[in-house]
C-alpha cells in the first residue's frame, strides 16, 4: 500500500467517524450540523495539504533500483 492510499483511507475514516458521530448524536440544529461538518472536513483539507511524504531511506532507494 502506498503512502498516498494509506493518507486517503486515514483521511476517509476521520471524516466518516465524524459524521456518524453526528448521526448518532442525533443533531438536529443546523447550527450545530455546521460544526458537525467542519469537524469532518477542516482536519482532513489541513491533514491532505501539510501530510507529504518522507524521504525514502537508502534502503528503499536500493530496493526500488533493483527490482
Amino acid at each position: 500500500m502506498t503512502f498516498e492510499q494509506r493518507k486517503f483511507l486515514v483521511l476517509s475514516a476521520w471524516t466518516a467517524t465524524a459524521l456518524t458521530a453526528g448521526i448518532i448524536m442525533t443533531v438536529e440544529d443546523p447550527s450545530m450540523w455546521l460544526v458537525v461538518v467542519c469537524v469532518a472536513l477542516v482536519p482532513p483539507a489541513v491533514g491532505n495539504w501539510l501530510w507529504i511524504a518522507p524521504e525514502p531511506t537508502l534502503s528503499e532507494i536500493v530496493a526500488r533500483h533493483r527490482r
